[in-house]
C-alpha cells in the first residue's frame, strides 16, 4: 500500500518537473549537457584505462599499478607538482590582490571607466603564445628591454638572467601570468563593487567611518563571495597552465618552471609514453579537483554567512 501511495506522488513530482513551464529549458539544455558528458567523461575513463598499461605508439599491455609506482619515485614529477602548487597559489593570490586594487582605483573615476575597461582588456585577449613571445623579447639577457632599462637607470652593467636562472625564471613566469590575467580579475571586481549596497556604505559614513574603515569593515566582507569566486576560477586555470610557460621557458632552465601540464605533455606527446602520460594527467586532474573543491567550499561558506 505504501508503495502504491508513493507512486502517484512520484509521478506528480515528475510531471511538475517536466511541465510545460520547464520543457523548453530541458530541451535546450539537454543536448549541450550530453555533449559535455561525452567530451568529458569518456576521455577521463579512457585516460584511467590507458594509465594501467605501458602503451606507446607501437601498442602496449596491461601492467596494473606499475605507472603509479613509478610516479611516486619520479623526482621530476614531484618537483613539477611542487612548482605547480607554488605557481598556482602565488599567481592566483597576486592576481586577486592587484585586480582588487585596480578595480577600487578605477571605480573612483566613473567618466573614464569605459576607456579603462577597453585598455585593461587588451592583455587578457592577447593569445597566450603571443604573450610568451612578447615577454621573451622583454626578458632577453642581451638587448632585452628590461635589462636595457636597468642599465640606463644605473643598476650596473651585468645583465639579469631573467630566463636562464631558476629563481628569476620562476619569478618572470609568474609576472607574465599576472599581467595576462589581472585585467579580467579587475573587471570582475569592478562589477562586484558596483553591486554593493550604497545604503550600507552611506550608513557607515554617517556613523563616522573613514574611507579605509568603510572598505575594511564593510566593503571587504561584502566582497568575500567575489574574492573566493575569483580565487576559484584563477586557481583552476593556473594549475592547468600550459601555453604561456611552454612558449616562454619550455619548462626550463632544467625543470625549474615545468608544471604538471607541461610534464604530462612531454611524456605523452614527445616521448609517446601514453600509459605514463595518462597517469600524470590523472594526477593533474586530482590536483585540479582538490584545489577547486577547497575554493568552492570557501565560496559556499562565504555565501552562508
Amino acid at each position: 500500500m505504501a508503495q502504491a501511495r508513493a507512486t502517484p506522488r512520484a509521478q506528480s513530482r515528475l510531471q511538475s518537473i517536466f511541465s510545460s513551464r520547464y520543457a523548453v529549458f530541458y530541451v535546450l539544455v539537454l543536448p549541450a549537457f550530453l555533449l559535455r558528458m561525452i567530451y568529458t567523461v569518456i576521455p577521463i575513463i579512457q585516460t584511467v584505462l590507458i594509465s594501467f598499461t605501458d602503451r606507446t605508439i607501437l601498442g602496449g599491455r596491461y601492467i596494473g599499478l606499475r605507472n603509479y609506482e613509478i610516479l611516486v619515485r619520479d623526482s621530476t614529477l614531484i618537483g613539477s607538482l611542487g612548482w605547480t602548487l607554488l605557481y598556482t597559489g602565488t599567481a592566483a593570490v597576486a592576481e586577486t590582490v592587484i585586480g582588487l586594487g585596480i578595480a577600487i582605483l578605477l571605480m573612483q573615476n566613473l567618466r573614464l571607466r569605459w576607456l579603462s575597461n577597453f585598455i585593461m582588456l587588451l592583455p587578457w585577449v592577447v593569445a597566450p603564445m603571443l604573450a610568451a613571445v612578447a615577454f621573451q623579447i622583454l626578458y632577453f639577457e642581451d638587448g632585452g628591454i628590461l635589462n636595457a632599462i636597468l642599465q640606463e637607470l644605473g643598476f650596473g652593467n651585468a645583465a639579469v638572467r631573467w630566463l636562464s636562472d631558476a629563481e628569476t625564471a620562476r619569478f618572470s613566469t609568474i609576472v607574465m601570468t599576472v599581467w595576462k590575467n589581472v585585467s579580467w580579475v579587475a573587471l570582475i571586481f569592478m562589477a562586484a563593487i558596483g553591486s554593493l549596497s550604497k545604503e550600507v556604505l552611506e550608513a557607515a559614513a554617517v556613523d563616522g567611518a573613514n574611507a579605509l574603515q568603510r572598505f575594511w569593515y564593510v566593503s571587504l566582507p561584502l566582497l568575500k563571495p567575489a574574492i573566493y569566486l575569483v580565487l576559484l576560477l584563477r586557481a583552476m586555470a593556473e594549475v592547468q597552465t600550459f601555453e604561456q610557460i611552454y612558449g616562454l621557458t619550455r619548462g626550463g632552465p632544467g625543470s625549474a618552471t615545468k608544471t604538471l601540464a607541461l610534464y604530462a605533455f612531454e611524456r605523452f606527446f614527445q616521448q609517446l609514453r601514453y600509459g605514463y602520460g595518462s597517469a600524470v594527467n590523472l594526477v593533474l586532474l586530482l590536483v585540479t579537483i582538490l584545489i577547486g573543491g577547497i575554493f568552492a567550499w570557501l565560496l559556499y561558506r562565504s555565501r552562508e554567512i
